[in-house]
């Protein structure tokens, strides 16, 4: 029944017109509903836009640099075409990361032991950095890597009548080094600050400005430093890789053929005099040319000094060199300061690069970063040595530089090399369910345990920068030899143990290692015996436990010394099938550098 306010009783239950079960009104559910929605909806419209989008309507977001769309429901990118009035979706640049494993390493032979004109840069993980920097790039695609060459140079006629290391000891050079430790701080931030897709443009145009801006930092140093620096840096993002050059220096990418023979192109363009186009660009602007001291070459010439001296530069493009740079603004001293802001006159010395775009695949081996004495050596030359030394860059820049050395270039010998190794993309299927963690630590733990040791042998070759640069071996004489000839010591061991058959390792053992271990009697010379994980430099040990057996390593670089290891067995493999019979060998030459 009902009453007299209309409330009705069914089995025992309380019911008002407009009310739920549970006895709320259900303006206020619909209510709240509503609020759930719109909340939903201010969610996926304004907290994930990303950030530099401005809100134009109907959920699309315009980044007002870059003129790319962003639409809030589908959350993909877009760009306008003019021709179709239309829009289009850009394609997300696919990360690599798990099919592209490189190994890179970098040799130098300084001309003076105590300044160094060249610097290089290898970051493997740029993305890591940028984020212990505060600076994430985790949009771009991964692998995301970074390697840099400066090549310091200085003007002909700067302190004319003194030698070399004269100059370097009253003006020591900074350019190289300045440009090494603050270029990948210019990158970054421009990198960091897009959150959306990165077109080929939108990475040449943050190189440049790279360039520039580092340059100009250089420039407004107080002090006088007249040095400058070609530059080759290379950005890997992805499967694009983006090379930035100024100056004569060079790189070389090498690329796998049909034949299986490994061919070099050079990926940079030099900026010299002796090419046309940068002649006519720097002659379009007014500047003064001669030629050097041979009469052979065009050059720059710098505007006279206060003391009358004129000073030349062989490169049209570089960091640096102020005296070649300076003439802008004494042009300007006598303007109107923002007319000066307005209009900055050209100069023939420019840092901006030239940039060059390569996707690549797995047909693409290896990539050479190289100072400008690297650029006499014949393509073939230098896919030889990609070729030969595969997989060990440290010998792969060895090689090269000792080529260099041979043909007596002057000045200091700089190189990066990196391989890279292609694997198939992991299949796609079904996901796996994932193990206990009980049963999973168990597993990893009978893993750590089985290999746990390795057997080595080593080869100690010290120099004179060594932490005891002394040969306890052979009476405590002491070691004189430079780091580049102790290495050049061990690449040739390395050659002989690979080339020529029998116990060739015990042999340069006993006659080259300065290590005590070398003592040992026959073939026990130079054993080490059993090195457990934490034993040693981590380097050391990354190498030595990561080689199959009877392969022979890299030379590897730590703060201890330059190792290379090889003929490798541990207590979890057994010996391959005509590997070497040595347990491992193990080739150092302290290094303190």
């Amino acid at each position: 029944g009902s009453d007299s306010v209309g409330i009705r009783v069914t089995s025992g239950m309380l019911h008002h017109p407009g009310t739920r079960s549970s006895g709320a009104p259900l303006w206020r559910f619909m209510l709240r509903m509503d609020d759930q929605r719109r909340a939903v909806e201010e969610d996926s419209q304004q907290a994930t836009a990303p950030d530099g989008f401005e809100a134009q309507g109907d959920g699309w977001y315009l980044h007002p640099k870059h003129m790319i769309l962003w639409q809030s429901m589908t959350r993909a990118f877009y760009r306008f075409e003019e021709s179709t009035q239309s829009v289009v979706e850009i394609p997300v640049q696919a990360s690599v990361d798990k099919e592209l494993k490189m190994t890179a390493d970098a040799s130098c032979v300084h001309r003076h032991e105590k300044f160094r004109e060249d610097r290089h840069v290898i970051v493997r993980d740029l993305a890591k950095a940028a984020q212990a920097l505060k600076m994430p790039i985790d949009h771009l695609a991964k692998p995301v890597a970074l390697f840099a060459m400066y090549d310091g140079h200085r003007p002909a006629g700067s302190h004319a009548g003194k030698s070399h290391e004269e100059i370097l000891e009253l003006a020591p050079p900074t350019c190289a080094e300045f440009c090494a430790r603050n270029f990948h701080l210019k990158l970054l931030p421009r990198l960091s600050d897009f959150k959306g897709p990165w077109s080929d443009t939108a990475v040449v145009s943050a190189m440049k400005e790279s360039f520039d801006e580092v340059d100009a930092d250089f420039l407004a140093r107080p002090g006088n430093s007249l040095d400058g620096c070609s530059a080759v840096i290379a950005l890997l993002t992805g499967s694009r890789l983006f090379v930035a050059n100024v100056g004569n220096a060079v790189a070389f990418v090498g690329e796998e053929t049909d034949s299986g023979d490994l061919r070099v192109t050079r990926a940079t363009v030099v900026h010299t005099l002796a090419t046309a186009r940068e002649t006519m660009r720097v002659t379009a602007v007014g500047a003064e040319l001669c030629h050097d001291a041979s009469g052979c070459q065009q050059v720059l010439c710098s505007p006279q000094q206060d003391d009358g001296k004129v000073e030349t530069l062989h490169v049209s493009r570089a960091l640096g060199n102020r005296s070649f740079k300076a003439a802008v603004k004494d042009k300007d001293k006598d303007k109107d300061p923002g007319e000066a802001e307005a209009v900055t006159p050209p100069t023939p010395l420019i840092a901006t690069p030239d940039v060059s775009v390569t996707v690549l695949g797995p047909q693409h081996r290896a990539l050479v970063l190289g100072c400008a004495e690297l650029g006499g050596l014949p393509d073939t030359f230098v896919a030889e040595v990609l070729s030969k030394r595969h997989g060990r860059p440290r010998m792969a820049c060895g090689a090269l530089l000792q080529e260099a050395q041979r043909r007596e270039v002057k000045g200091s010998l700089s190189t990066i090399c990196v391989f890279l190794d292609w694997s198939p993309p992991p299949p796609v299927g079904p996901v796996q369910v994932a193990e206990p963690p009980a049963k999973k630590m168990r597993a990893e733990a009978g893993a750590q345990a089985k290999g746990s040791q390795v057997r080595c042998r080593t080869i100690l070759v010290k120099h004179k920068g060594s932490k005891e640069p002394v040969d306890t071996v052979r009476g405590n004489k002491p070691v004189t030899r430079t780091l580049a000839e102790a290495e050049r010591i061990l690449v040739e061991c390395l050659e002989e143990i690979e080339n020529k058959k029998g116990p060739i390792f015990t042999q340069r053992c006993k006659a080259v290692s300065e290590c005590n271990t070398c003592l040992k009697g026959g073939e026990m010379a130079g054993d080490l015996g059993w090195m457990s994980r934490g034993q040693y430099n981590h380097v050391v040990e990354a190498a030595a436990f990561a080689l199959p057996v009877g392969h022979i390593s890299d030379i590897v670089e730590s703060d201890e010394g330059v190792t290379c290891c090889g003929g490798l067995r541990d207590d979890a493999r057994v010996p391959e099938q005509g590997a070497v019979r040595d347990p491992c060998v193990t080739i150092s030459a302290l290094n303190t550098t």
